[in-house]
């Protein structure tokens, strides 16, 4: 709560002493008109705090500037999977996807990818990597990265159904942190959507307040009593060990799903069969806080005895991480040589006949 209250003071004596300073200035140019004069220090002080707690106090990180934002081009409204990028924004394609416009191409190797921001991000990101590299190996292929911010498997697999109209020969769910730790920092039920109560359920004023007010939004994170999210977290358990194997309970019931629904309904393009590979994401200890520590810990080992899911979460260095999940573009390199090396195998045996 210190924060609340450092903002709660900061706010109250930036007003007293403009409104001293307003009120000596109006008494240096005559201004007698009592109720005017009083009228102008009230719209002064409120169009001073308007300024402080929406934009200035926002400026030095506190307050929601990212997790109530809508982030249109990120997460723009989308049937069925939630939200993706928007449609024709920067290298978006008309789907919302970073690329160009996806379409089947005879005689190629056709591989889509699933990931949240770390499957979004990168110049190039991981699944261009992964195309350039079967080129040098002369592997035609065809690449979609459906890949989003924030979002997570539940998502995926309904993205997977939406574009059923194209045909793949290799699907990646790449992920484990959209999948776990951010249900502990957002929206805790398992599988929901980044920040769903928040964004869908919660009361359009207190929306709007929490994410334009940063002193309000400070006492949110401190009590969860505006939202009232507090009481969804206790009606399940948050964060104990229960509710931890309900999320991964949740994170391998759709990867089940998903390699069900690759191995049995997805179109083939150029191999023998579709293959589907899960693989559970980098994230750094040392940036972690001890429940992400401990959510990490868990999942490591539930995922010891699921041949569904390959762990490769210790494969960077800490210097590869920017913050507990994202990562330079030299990790993204080495994520792509380690998924590849595990696809190459199914390429060379069924795809190249």
């Amino acid at each position: 709560m210190i924060n609340v209250l450092i903002l709660v003071i900061i706010t109250l004596i930036t007003i007293i002493l403009s409104n001293f300073y307003l009120n000596f200035f109006l008494k240096k140019v005559n201004f007698s008109k009592k109720f005017l004069n009083i009228f102008l220090h009230l719209i002064f002080s409120f169009l001073l705090f308007i300024f402080l707690d929406n934009y200035l106090f926002k400026k030095f990180g506190h307050g929601y500037p990212s997790s109530l934002n809508e982030e249109v081009y990120q997460r723009n409204p989308s049937p069925y999977d939630m939200f993706s990028g928007k449609p024709n924004y920067k290298d978006h394609n008309s789907l919302g996807f970073r690329g160009g416009e996806f379409k089947n191409y005879n005689g190629k190797i056709q591989i889509a990818f699933f990931g949240g921001s770390t499957g979004y991000n990168g110049n190039p990101p991981i699944i261009n990597l992964i195309k350039q590299k079967l080129e040098k190996d002369e592997i035609s292929n065809n690449v979609f990265n459906f890949s989003s911010v924030s979002s997570n498997h539940n998502q995926h697999l309904h993205r997977l159904v939406k574009f059923l109209e194209f045909n793949f020969d290799i699907v990646i769910f790449y992920g484990g942190y959209n999948e776990t730790i951010q249900n502990y920092l957002y929206d805790p039920r398992p599988g929901f959507p980044f920040n769903y109560w928040v964004r869908n359920e919660l009361d359009r004023v207190k929306y709007f307040l929490l994410k334009n007010s940063s002193i309000l939004a400070e006492y949110e994170k401190k009590t969860g009593k505006i939202s009232n999210l507090n009481s969804i977290k206790k009606n399940i358990d948050y964060p104990s060990d229960k509710w931890i194997e309900t999320v991964l309970d949740n994170y391998e019931k759709q990867i089940s799903k998903a390699k069900g629904f690759t191995n049995n309904i997805v179109n083939k393009n150029n191999c023998t069969d579709s293959k589907f590979f899960s693989f559970y994401q980098p994230i750094s200890i040392q940036k972690s806080d001890p429940i992400s520590r401990k959510i990490i810990e868990k999942s490591k080992m539930r995922f010891k005895s699921n041949e569904d899911i390959i762990d490769i979460s210790n494969l960077l260095e800490e210097k590869h991480f920017t913050d507990s999940v994202h990562i330079t573009q030299e990790g993204k390199e080495i994520i792509a040589s380690e998924i590849l090396s595990y696809m190459i195998k199914f390429i060379n045996n069924e795809c190249r006949k």
